[in-house]
């Protein structure tokens, strides 16, 4: 009998706790999908920049807000309203942010190329100058016994 009125109250507390989740109207200015993308990617981008040298950011004068809303041509307003109507769209809001992943990743494979290359000419820049200070390090009578045994 008590587990009956346990899961009874129980029933009841969960029936009474659940919310009615208000639809979010559409932003005034509402940005669509691809440019909803290209804002969260601009975004992740600026706080990754601000985390690895804010001081850089400040020199440039770059704030965050005030970049976006110019880029975008919505004010901070506009910008939350369609941050909230499209975490409001599950499906959606999921879409863009794989999207923005997927940028990411290319943008990461895009560097790593650029770091491989720029470490390839490294080492063969550096072993050219290992070559050059070996020839200076020689000897100038070896060099010359050398150049006669060529003739």
């Amino acid at each position: 009998m008590k587990l009956i009125f346990a899961l009874g109250l129980l029933n009841l507390f969960l029936l009474l706790s659940c919310q009615d989740v208000k639809e979010v109207e559409k932003p005034n200015t509402l940005l669509t999908k691809s440019e909803m993308k290209d804002l969260i990617y601009d975004m992740v981008l600026l706080d990754a920049a601000t985390g690895v040298n804010e001081k850089r950011l400040e020199e440039l004068d770059v704030e965050m807000l005030e970049f976006l809303s110019l880029k975008y041509k919505i004010d901070s307003t506009d910008l939350k309203q369609n941050l909230l109507y499209y975490n409001l769209k599950f499906d959606e809001n999921l879409e863009i942010y794989q999207k923005v992943k997927d940028s990411i990743t290319r943008l990461e494979k895009a560097y790593d190329s650029i770091s491989e290359v720029t470490d390839s000419l490294r080492r063969v820049e550096k072993k050219k100058q290992d070559s050059i200070r070996k020839l200076d390090t020689i000897p100038k009578k070896i060099m010359i016994t050398r150049d006669k045994s060529i003739d």
